[in-house]
């Protein structure tokens, strides 16, 4: 298996939404800030369909749940303000997609927009690969690139690893420490920063 990078720069994060606002591309302003807040792996991402987010009359949801492909395990997604806000517009924006509940949220833009078929794994990927090449970052961005970046950003920001674990829906916190692959930079960074 090939090392995936999380997005480690809140600064990076900002710019590739700016930069899909500014393009008005809300199907992949969505993909990327509900991946990155969902924390889902990209084959529970691409399956999501307009019912698990709205309800009758565009009122979008305080959260969903579904169940993990690989790991057949519930996850209940909750819907941040900033999600909230983005769905709100994808609904405005893309009428002809939400009049159907069993069409996916992340719709096909093959062969003049095919409302009823998913984007592939292997679109999601060029789509994020893209979108981080397009703000220099350049190694090695995939699909699992938002989820490790929600993980990443909740122990930067000092959420306990329990909780993170909890979110990431791993079976042992010894997987989630080896998920977050900690750095030899950070290392040196928290040993000055706790110089007693």
């Amino acid at each position: 298996m090939q090392f995936v990078e999380p997005i480690r720069d809140v600064k990076k994060i900002s710019q590739i939404k700016n930069q899909l606002r500014w393009q008005w591309n809300i199907r992949d302003l969505l993909m990327f800030e509900l991946g990155i807040n969902s924390a889902l792996r990209i084959s529970d991402l691409l399956s999501i369909k307009v019912w698990d987010v709205f309800e009758d009359g565009g009122i979008v949801k305080p959260h969903f749940d579904l169940k993990e492909h690989k790991t057949w395990k519930k996850h209940r997604v909750t819907i941040t303000p900033k999600v909230h806000d983005t769905l709100v517009q994808y609904y405005n924006t893309y009428p002809k997609v939400v009049e159907n509940d069993e069409n996916y949220l992340f719709f096909s833009k093959r062969n003049k927009f095919r409302w009823w078929d998913n984007i592939t794994r292997k679109e999601a990927r060029v789509l994020i690969s893209k979108r981080c090449a397009d703000v220099w970052l350049i190694w090695n961005y995939w699909w699992h690139t938002l989820r490790k970046t929600r993980g990443y950003q909740a122990r930067k920001n000092w959420i306990p690893l329990e909780i993170i674990q909890n979110k990431l829906n791993h079976s042992s916190l010894t997987i989630t420490k080896r998920y977050l692959w900690i750095t030899a930079k950070e290392i040196e960074d928290a040993c000055n920063k706790l110089d007693l």
